[in-house]
């Protein structure tokens, strides 16, 4: 009997008298490393971090906060920067480490440089503190997918980053629209 997937984190038999479990095989404990990225995921990945830091200058410029946080904070860096810095992990320990859900355990994981540099990514509801946090998420990604892409052979798209980060760049430097006067927007 195959074991499933959830199962092979390991387990117990506790009672089985109807030996349901007698050719359940033992876990493995690898079925939640991951495997190295092929350069089409690694390029989505990069893709969909780049998609969303449109978004958040486009939120941001609007004075549209909740968004804006959505995007930078769960796409941008719990999706894509946390699918980066764990696959820069494996690539140091051999494919070998399971990841924590949601990127549990990866303050343990990484340099503390890097981890530093993270922390300073987050900050509070400030407009002109979440742009300068949106360029710090885009320094810190840019930093490690390169350092990833060069590890496994995959070219970093510099070209989509330069282009993203000038139109991000002329986005803040528009001035924002008027306030609509009185009453609700």
């Amino acid at each position: 009997m195959e074991t499933p997937k959830f199962s092979d984190i390991g387990y117990r038999i506790l009672l089985d008298k109807d030996h349901l479990t007698d050719d359940l095989r033992s876990p493995t404990y690898t079925a939640f490393i991951p495997a190295p990225p092929t350069a089409a995921a690694y390029r989505t990945v990069i893709g969909d971090f780049f998609n969303d830091a449109l978004y958040v200058a486009k939120y941001l410029w609007r004075d549209d906060l909740l968004p804006a946080k959505y995007s930078l904070d769960n796409v941008m860096k719990l999706e894509c920067l946390r699918q980066m810095l764990e696959w820069r992990i494996e690539i140091a320990h051999g494919w070998s480490v399971k990841p924590g859900a949601n990127g549990r355990g990866l303050k343990r994981q990484v340099e503390p440089a890097i981890w530093a540099a993270l922390e300073r990514t987050y900050v509070g509801a400030g407009i002109a503190e979440n742009w300068d946090a949106l360029f710090r998420t885009i320094e810190l990604f840019r930093s490690v997918a390169i350092d990833v892409g060069g590890q496994l052979g995959h070219m970093y798209p510099y070209a989509m980053d330069q282009r993203v980060v000038a139109y991000v760049q002329k986005l803040q430097a528009f001035d924002r629209p008027p306030k609509p006067s009185g009453g609700r927007a």
